[in-house]
Parts: C-alpha cells; sequence; structure tokens
C-alpha cells in the first residue's frame, strides 16, 4: 500500500460523512485505495521454459490513483507529443476565483462553460495580435479539478 492509499484509507469514514463527496469521488477513492490488492484478483503468468509462476494483481486503471494516474500521465503526454507540430508554444494557465468556485462545484455542467470561455479569449487574443495574417492557432486545454 502507497502513502497515498494509507492517508485515504485511515481517514476514510472522515471523507465519506465529513466532506460529503460526490458519488464519483467516492468510487474514485474506492477505486484508489484498493488498487494493485491480490484480493480483488490478478492475473498468474506463467514461463514455458522454468514453470516460474508470477501473480500480478489488477489495477484500478483510474487517473486519480498514483500509480495509474501517473501511467496514464506519460501515455497521454507520449502520444499527444506525436501529433504536435515542432514550434514554439506556451504554455498558459487559467483558473477560477475563489470566490466562484462553489458555482462550479455545485454544477459541474458549468465547466464547460471555462473551455468555451478561454477559447474565445484564445483566439481573439491571436486575432487582435496578427491582423495582417489569417491563421488559427491550435492549443490543448485540460481541466485540472483538484490538485
Amino acid at each position: 500500500m502507497n502513502i497515498l492509499q494509507e492517508i485515504f484509507t485511515d481517514h476514510y469514514e472522515e471523507i465519506k460523512y465529513t466532506l460529503h463527496p460526490r458519488p464519483a469521488e467516492m468510487e474514485n477513492i474506492d477505486k484508489m485505495i484498493n488498487c494493485g490488492d491480490p484480493s480483488f484478483g490478478g492475473a498468474m503468468y506463467g514461463c514455458t521454459n522454468c514453470g516460474n509462476l508470477k501473480f500480478v494483481p489488477f489495477r484500478c486503471h483510474n487517473r486519480f490513483c498514483p500509480i495509474c494516474g501517473n501511467k496514464y500521465s506519460m501515455e497521454r503526454t507520449t502520444s499527444m507529443s506525436f501529433k504536435l507540430i515542432n514550434v514554439r508554444h506556451r504554455h498558459c494557465v487559467f483558473t477560477i476565483d475563489a470566490s466562484l468556485r462553489d458555482f462550479f462545484l455545485q454544477d459541474r455542467s458549468l465547466l464547460n462553460c471555462l473551455f468555451h470561455s478561454v477559447s474565445s479569449v484564445v483566439l481573439r487574443l491571436f486575432s487582435k495580435m496578427n491582423k495582417h495574417k489569417n491563421f488559427t492557432p491550435g492549443f490543448i486545454m485540460v481541466l485540472h479539478t483538484f490538485g
């Protein structure tokens, strides 16, 4: 069990009954806590030469999990790097003011408005900067809802 699994296991009741997370959040916590636990099953592999057997427990494949999430992140990064053009780029981070965060926590569908707003801002910025050139910038948007 890794340190994050231990922390969530130790504080599971407190999280569930004090913080009242959404069902999807509790599902992710449960998956992460049980990730790699042999009692939830696994696969047995055998060497055809020597006959040695090895049991490998199943993983949760959840992005919230520190093990599976890191694997997902690395695969996503590699996949995106093959799709990008080798040109100069910028990394921009847009945040939500603390006074507005409760609205997005209560109605997750509002998060889609953020993507449209950011897209509009970036396109307008490039349009004003490059009036004589007719091009549309490419950009990748990722939503981080925690961390």
